[in-house]
């Protein structure tokens, strides 16, 4: 277990007063950059999960960078209108094409430079969530999985969060009470999660994990350290 904060550490039970988290600690060198994804439908935890992660895995000294899909990059306008206006005038193709043109831009600009550089980069969202939420509109799942791993670095490790939808709606609710978008709607997510469960179930990379309300924040991280803490030890010099 360990805790932050911004001038204290503590960790294994050990106190560390720091003026900057990494210069005090150690770095750890890998032999090379480390890709993980953490992915699941909207409300399932994604972004607490990766936030975790990042966390415990920059307090022991390497050097981390978490990234977040659709980006903050120049599609970013053409996808937040369709999360507000809808997406009734636009192709499920086009629609597509949207999200890969936003995910080579982040391949090339972020996430390739950091895997070169030996960082581990953890997606909060990749390319599975467009196989799954662009595969809901009626799109090919495998095609889509294809052309994205055709401009996409395929994750070392890649965990979906598993949560019905009622649930991740309920959550999705309190963290923002304003009505769902148009990627929210009850019988689209309870469809994506279905293109989860069918598209990535029996991987040998893709690990699905329970993380609904009856499995805490707290476990459901501990069960993602358990699998990623002997992949990272694998890459370390």
């Amino acid at each position: 277990m360990f805790y932050t904060c911004k001038n204290l550490i503590l960790f294994n039970r050990k106190r560390i007063k720091c003026d900057n988290l990494l210069e005090t600690i150690e770095n750890r060198i890998l032999k090379q950059g480390i890709l993980i994804a953490i992915e699941g439908i909207d409300g399932a935890g994604k972004t607490t999960q990766t936030k975790i992660l990042k966390e415990k895995l920059t307090s022991m000294g390497y050097s981390v960078i978490s990234l977040h899909e659709p980006t903050d990059g120049i599609w970013r306008k053409k996808i937040e209108n369709l999360i507000k206006n809808g997406r009734h005038r636009i192709s499920p193709e086009t629609e597509l094409s949207y999200f890969m043109f936003d995910r080579k831009e982040d391949v090339e600009k972020n996430i390739t430079p950091s895997l070169q550089a030996k960082k581990i980069v953890i997606m909060d969202r990749y390319y599975f969530s467009t196989v799954c939420y662009q595969g809901a509109r009626g799109l090919d799942l495998d095609y889509i999985e294809k052309r994205n791993e055709e401009i996409a670095p395929i994750p070392n490790i890649t965990f979906i969060l598993d949560v019905d939808t009622e649930t991740a709606l309920n959550r999705i609710k309190k963290s923002r009470p304003n009505l769902p978008n148009h990627f929210e709607r009850k019988e689209y997510l309870k469809r994506v999660r279905q293109n989860f469960l069918k598209q990535f179930s029996n991987r040998p990379n893709v690990i699905i994990l329970e993380a609904d309300d009856t499995t805490s924040i707290i476990r459901v991280a501990s069960n993602i350290w358990k699998i990623v803490e002997p992949i990272i030890k694998e890459f370390e010099e």
